[in-house]
């Protein structure tokens, strides 16, 4: 029997056929869904619980999809996070390893793959010199390896993480259509 029918209202509570007083409306003034702007319907809709569920399900599907280039992604962030303290010797094998599956990966282009690799290699080198043209002047040569040396360190984690994350955000767009040659396009009139 439906809770409306049989002298009940929609909540399951008695008809009392009296309206509720205008004080509490005013309390309980919950925005209805036509009135909520989009940001109150998503913060609404969004849970924290949601965000971890959603983040694991798009891991699990990337792993049914691209097992090697999620290896990859883990390997370089694994590294990111523990080069150069406390096993640099560790953290420099993964990103081998990582960067070797990165290439060896058909998903992603090959300008991803020369900015993720030997980009990041060019990367640490150009923070190397304007971090040694920033740091004023030293008195002997073995102050400025040593600048040179943390400068590095902190140059190769930041830009291995950022590595992962990039081709991280690219395995979940996914391949792309190759363009096609501007020669070859169809011309508009």
């Amino acid at each position: 029997m439906n809770g409306a029918a049989g002298g009940q209202g929609p909540s399951g509570g008695a008809v009392t056929g009296v309206a509720p007083s205008s004080d509490t409306q005013r309390r309980a003034a919950v925005p209805t869904p036509a009135r909520m702007t989009a940001r109150q319907r998503r913060l609404q809709l969004i849970q924290p619980a949601d965000v971890t569920k959603g983040f694991a399900a798009a891991v699990a599907e990337a792993w049914r999809q691209h097992r090697l280039e999620v290896i990859a992604v883990a390997l370089l962030a694994i590294a990111g996070l523990i080069f150069p303290e406390p096993m640099w010797l560790v953290g420099f094998l993964l990103w081998l390893v990582g960067s070797a599956l990165v290439l060896s990966s058909k998903l992603w282009t090959v300008g991803e793959k020369w900015l993720t690799v030997p980009g990041l290699v060019v990367l640490v080198i150009a923070g190397i010199a304007v971090a040694e043209a920033l740091g004023g002047k030293r008195q002997d040569a073995a102050a400025y390896g040593d600048e040179a040396l943390t400068a590095a360190a902190t140059l190769f984690k930041i830009a291995m993480l950022l590595a992962a994350v990039y081709l991280g955000w690219r395995m979940q767009r996914g391949h792309r259509p190759p363009q096609t040659p501007s020669w070859a396009r169809r011309r508009r009139r």
